[in-house]
């Protein structure tokens, strides 16, 4: 579900603040404050968004996204503009809109429930519905796995006899007549009457199987996200083409092979895209950042091209990785292996010895791998140095790896004064069996090794996305932004709660100057500082990270707030990222049409030599944010079933747990293998929830947000993927 409306935010934010005896928090009275200053101004004949952007009363049109709530009325998140506040939609102007619709809306106004509008035209979206099937006598529904759908869809009882599939199967359902889902088709008169009420109708498809295995499951979350598991034919064959070009030093690209550059990476990888090198200048050092060169292997256009713009990203389950260039490209050609010549698009950031980057230059390059790093073994060689078992193996790389560590600690305070977002980083990785089965679940930690790729991987992409400006040239910028004022407020109030200071995030005083992004990424620090200091920065990490805006690709140049960076872009990645992929294109295409040796600060670009990437920018924007997010849902949904499976292991188990969310039903929890679960309030005797104290109270005993208890594990239920918990007497 999108962001909700006014009126429930209001909700939220009043219930999350709180009030302590009599007197007020000073941040929900601002906001009371606020909102009567809104009401005000709205009754004087102007409607206000949340950006302070006036919008006439009568009538203001927008495109967006639908999304319905399951009760008769949906939300639009608008593609841009309109100060980020999504817009309620009524249950009589929702058209028959499913979620995931695009829409036109005309805004009436703003009601009580925020900005409020009717639904003008739909374009819907869902072909194809993944869910659970339920048979009653005489009936056949399938509640959908999303609960963002909010809907149930009664199909034929004969579709599910004649496909075998049995209640709790997973299923693929279609609509019945037209070609995508709507909600415009009632509950047939014939249904019987102990029928769930039903919002659509449609038949079966496929059948993936028992609902309570894993093959199963795993089938239709890979259906349901939409991934493209198989490369068509001529992919394959043009990728296999490219990759059997023999490699031979052109006047284009410079010789890099007697540099010191290798790589790190996970010990498991191999789509090697990224390597290193670091040399000394006049005043500081020129950190060079080698990045395969795959757009001279994949043109625009091509086959492999098309279909990489299609999946967006690689997508790595915890069992596979299905990736976005064929593996004749990603695992070979393309990947930067030790001892091998590679294609590589170059880019040396100038630094000097404060760490500030003075110049970026970008080049064709010609590389040699000395060394494949690997970051549990540099880890070991910071901390042990020539002690290491690893020290034979880097030997060759040895002084130039603790120059790195050297600027890596002078980027990362740079950073910090940047007011960079430290967030609690622990990842939890699910060990499999030789069966495919989940063993373990264990918590990964980042090193210095991991930190220091992803500083100079940051510092590269600064530098690109400043000069890409500076020339003049289309590209994709990575944009994050600002979090609007209620999520501020809210959050604020959330850390008020838990009695932490809250450092001014929100307006106050007789200036009522809201922070600047950067003075709210330095109190967002502070923030998290007091957090850890009391054991609580796991809790506030997450709760802030749910407050923050998702960050998308486009082609016109924003700021990324969660960086501090003014330009942002992604260059570091093209073997598994398509917005890299395609920066790696325009730099290739402006090299080859002007003859140019390099790009930076120092040339002028003639002509218009990247007018197609130009035009094809914003739309490659759009579809490669909808890409990552399929992507991440694909992730988790398979990260969330082998969890389940892990504890369907473990029913009746102790686990010591913490408390990462309040509900009036309960408390979600997490255990220290972070596996996430819920408590319900009823398990408890005589227990009462408060949401605005946003606390469960058995007696004197009062369990709150980071409050740790000991619970018994009493159901995983795979088909749901819901874990559920019951605390242990004490």
């Amino acid at each position: 579900m999108p962001r909700k409306n006014a009126r429930k935010r209001e909700k939220i934010i009043s219930r999350a603040m709180g009030r302590r005896g009599k007197k007020q928090n000073p941040a929900l009275e601002a906001f009371e404050k606020a909102s009567a200053a809104r009401e005000k101004k709205k009754k004087a004949g102007r409607v206000y968004a949340s950006d302070d952007r006036i919008y006439d009363r009568t009538d203001t049109r927008i495109t967006g996204t639908f999304s319905y709530s399951g009760r008769g009325f949906g939300f639009v998140t608008p593609d841009e503009g309109f100060g980020g506040e999504d817009v309620f939609i009524p249950p009589r102007e929702t058209m028959g809109a499913m979620t995931g619709d695009r829409v036109n809306v005309s805004v009436k106004g703003r009601g009580a429930d925020g900005p409020e509008g009717e639904i003008l035209s739909v374009e819907h979206v869902n072909r194809s519905i993944i869910g659970t099937l339920h048979l009653g006598r005489g009936w056949a529904t399938v509640t959908p796995d999303a609960r963002r759908f909010g809907v149930e869809i009664a199909v034929p009882v004969k579709d599910a006899e004649a496909a075998g599939a049995k209640d709790g199967w997973k299923v693929e359902v279609i609509p019945s007549q037209e070609p995508f889902f709507t909600r415009n088709r009632p509950r047939t008169s014939y249904s019987p009457a102990d029928m769930p009420r039903c919002d659509t109708e449609g038949r079966i498809a496929s059948v993936f199987g028992n609902g309570l295995t894993r093959e199963a499951n795993y089938a239709a979350i890979l259906a349901a996200s939409g991934i493209r598991t198989e490369f068509p034919e001529s992919v394959l064959a043009d990728a296999d083409e490219a990759a059997r070009e023999e490699l031979v030093l052109t006047p284009d690209r410079v010789d890099l092979r007697d540099r010191v550059i290798f790589t790190i990476d996970g010990a498991g990888a191999k789509d090697l895209d990224d390597a290193i090198s670091l040399t000394g200048a006049e005043d500081g050092w020129i950190l060079g950042v080698h990045i395969a060169d795959v757009s001279h292997y994949v043109r625009p256009e091509s086959p492999t091209e098309i279909e990489a713009r299609l999946r967006g990203t690689s997508v790595y389950f915890t069992d596979k990785v299905v990736p976005m260039l064929p593996q004749s490209l990603s695992n070979g050609a393309c990947s930067l292996n030790a001892g091998e010549d590679k294609y590589a698009l170059s880019a040396e950031m100038t630094l000097d010895r404060q760490g500030r980057r003075t110049s970026t230059r970008i080049f064709k390059s010609l590389i040699r791998s000395r060394v494949r790093g690997v970051y549990t073994e540099v880890n070991d060689l910071f901390e042990n140095g020539e002690a290491s078992p690893f020290a034979g193996k880097y030997r060759e790389v040895l002084p130039t790896l603790f120059e790195m560590k050297t600027l890596y600690e002078l980027l990362a305070e740079r950073a910090k004064a940047r007011g960079v977002l430290a967030l609690e980083d622990a990842e939890a990785v699910i060990v499999l069996d030789d069966e495919g089965h989940p063993a373990d679940i264990v918590r990964a930690e980042r090193g210095i090794g991991e930190k220091l790729i992803e500083q100079f991987m940051l510092e590269a992409n600064m530098g690109v996305a400043e000069m890409l400006l500076s020339l003049g040239l289309p590209g994709l910028y990575r944009v994050h932004e600002k979090p609007d004022r209620e999520k501020i407020a809210a959050f604020a109030a959330f850390v008020s709660a838990l009695g932490l200071p809250a450092h001014g995030i929100t307006p106050a005083g007789a200036e009522k100057r809201e922070p600047t992004p950067k003075e709210l990424l330095l109190k967002f620090g502070q923030i998290l500082d007091d957090a850890e200091a009391r054991g609580m920065k796991p809790t506030v990490s997450g709760v802030l990270l749910r407050s923050l805006m998702k960050a998308k690709y486009q082609s016109v140049c924003a700021p990324h707030f969660g960086l501090g960076a003014e330009k942002y872009c992604h260059f570091t990645s093209p073997i598994r990222r398509y917005p890299d992929l395609f920066v790696h294109a325009v730099f290739t295409a402006v090299l080859e049409k002007t003859g140019l040796d390099h790009l930076g600060a120092d040339v002028t670009v003639p002509g218009h030599p990247a007018a197609y990437f130009e035009d094809a920018a914003p739309e490659r924007g759009l579809s490669s944010s909808d890409c990552e997010l399929r992507a991440l849902e694909a992730e988790r949904g398979i990260e969330d079933l082998y969890m389940t499976l892990y504890m369907a292991d473990r029913i009746g188990e102790v686990f010591d747990v913490t408390v990462i969310s309040v509900t009036k039903n309960g408390m979600f929890v997490s255990t220290d293998q972070l596996v996430e679960g819920f408590v319900a309030a009823s398990a408890f005797p005589a227990a009462k929830t408060d949401e605005e104290k946003m606390t469960l109270s058995v007696g004197r005993r009062v369990y709150t947000l980071g409050s740790r208890l000991s619970v018994k594990l009493i159901e995983a239920d795979v088909s749901t993927r819901r874990i559920t918990f019951a605390p242990i007497p004490g």
